[in-house]
């Protein structure tokens, strides 16, 4: 079994490397450049337009011509561009990614509140479970962070979305173009225990491969009401009669042929009306976004449950990671339901957004599918409440009314910190 897939790992291989070595032997300057240029005319027709700056594509097709720029260097810089204008739904995603970017280092860290703890690697590494990132290449985390940034696979809206950098694993080229790879090719990491000891380790970046085995940190104590990074379904809820509370967990702004938003929202009123709850919690801290059906669905059952649900204390999960269609969920809740309260902090896309996005051109000699976003949202209820109620600007996230973060310390007892945050707020 073992030969086998090795087998047609070569085969694969074989017959993608020699792509790339013809495609590398006949791309010209002047191929380059006529890319480049492909991307600005979209970029002078998108939503974008109005903040559109031509003057560093300008240089880099000069410097293509002249023979200081190549395929991978104009890769980076056009991701360096793109970045300075702050829409997750703006980006150059190479066809060769996992090529490219494929050879990654074996930590994911979950972000609690300001530290990174490491959440998953490999069984070689299972000791460290639970530590703190404490640097990177010998430079702080932060400091790491604002390297690698500039060469990261996609751009970042608000300065909180780009906490959650560490989420997931590392890549080598953009360790290397940021600085942070030793000259024989490792990265240092340096960790910090529970109880204080500093330890740094030299890893080495690979290929994920069928036969590493990886582990991850699981609480000290047990909770089956926290789904902390279960990712696996679109949408689910769970309930505590203890707590009466029930929590609606939503991953994903997608449609769910195998469970709908109907039936969600169907499960979820047949709970609330055995009598036992107080509090339903609209959790979406994982939830990078979706489309425009699962808006619609949302939209029908947020109205048609309104007179069940006004009579509950309702609250509203939030962080970093909450991207997109997930901000027009908010929009929509605020809209039905002015009395829900917001907790966690800032959300990773901003108010003020661009959503939906064309798979534009496939640029061939780049190699790369430039992607723009479709249209610039109208989200009527958000920018109310950041002029009237958070004073906020439109052009940062979402802001919450409690601003709470997630402790690693309460995660290995068994306890949301948000969630506790929340019960302390409707008992008052």
């Amino acid at each position: 079994m073992k030969k086998s897939v090795l087998l047609i790992i070569a085969l694969i291989l074989l017959s993608v490397f020699p792509s790339c070595k013809n495609q590398k032997e006949t791309v010209t300057p002047k191929d380059l450049y006529y890319d480049i240029e492909r991307i600005q005319i979209d970029m002078a027709y998108s939503p974008l337009k109005e903040d559109y700056d031509p003057a560093p594509f300008e240089q880099l097709k000069a410097d293509v011509m002249a023979g200081k720029a190549g395929r991978l260097e104009c890769v980076f810089r056009i991701k360096k561009i793109l970045s300075e204008y702050n829409c997750a739904h703006l980006n150059l995603v190479p066809n060769d990614g996992y090529l490219l970017f494929g050879k990654r280092l074996p930590f994911i860290f979950y972000c609690f509140g300001n530290d990174n703890h490491l959440y998953l690697t490999t069984s070689k590494y299972k000791q460290y479970l639970g530590w703190k990132l404490v640097k990177i290449g010998g430079v702080s985390v932060e400091e790491a962070r604002e390297k690698l940034i500039n060469y990261e696979l996609s751009p970042y809206e608000t300065a909180v979305g780009e906490k959650y950098e560490f989420e997931v694993s590392m890549n080598l080229l953009s360790l290397k173009e940021a600085g942070l790879v030793q000259k024989n090719g490792k990265v240092s990491l340096t960790l910090e225990s529970p109880d204080g000891l500093i330890k740094t380790i030299n890893c080495r970046a690979g290929y994920r491969n069928l036969f590493n085995k990886w582990v991850k940190l699981s609480p000290e104590k047990q909770n089956q009401l926290l789904k902390h990074f279960d990712t696996s379904k679109k949408y689910m809820f769970t309930a505590s009669e203890e707590k009466q509370t029930v929590y609606a967990q939503c991953n994903s702004c997608d449609e769910d042929e195998s469970y709908s938003v109907q039936n969600w929202f169907s499960d979820i009123i047949s709970e609330l009306n055995t009598g036992q709850y107080k509090t339903v919690v609209f959790d979406l801290r994982y939830n990078p976004g979706g489309d425009g059906a699962f808006e619609l669905a949302l939209n029908n059952e947020l109205w048609k449950y309104k007179s069940e649900l006004d009579k509950y204390n309702l609250a509203l999960v939030a962080t970093g990671r909450t991207y997109s269609c997930s901000l027009r969920f908010i929009n929509l809740v605020l809209m039905y339901y002015p009395q829900v309260v917001l907790f966690g902090e800032e959300t990773g896309q901003a108010i003020f957004n661009y959503t939906g996005y064309h798979k534009g051109n496939n640029l061939k000699k780049l190699n790369c599918e430039f992607i723009f976003p479709q249209q610039t949202d109208d989200q009527p209820e958000l920018q109310k409440r950041a002029r009237e109620v958070t004073h906020s600007d439109i052009h940062c996230g979402v802001m919450p009314d409690v601003e709470v973060f997630e402790k690693y310390e309460d995660f290995m007892n068994g306890e949301d910190t948000i969630y506790n945050a929340i019960y302390d707020y409707f008992r008052k």
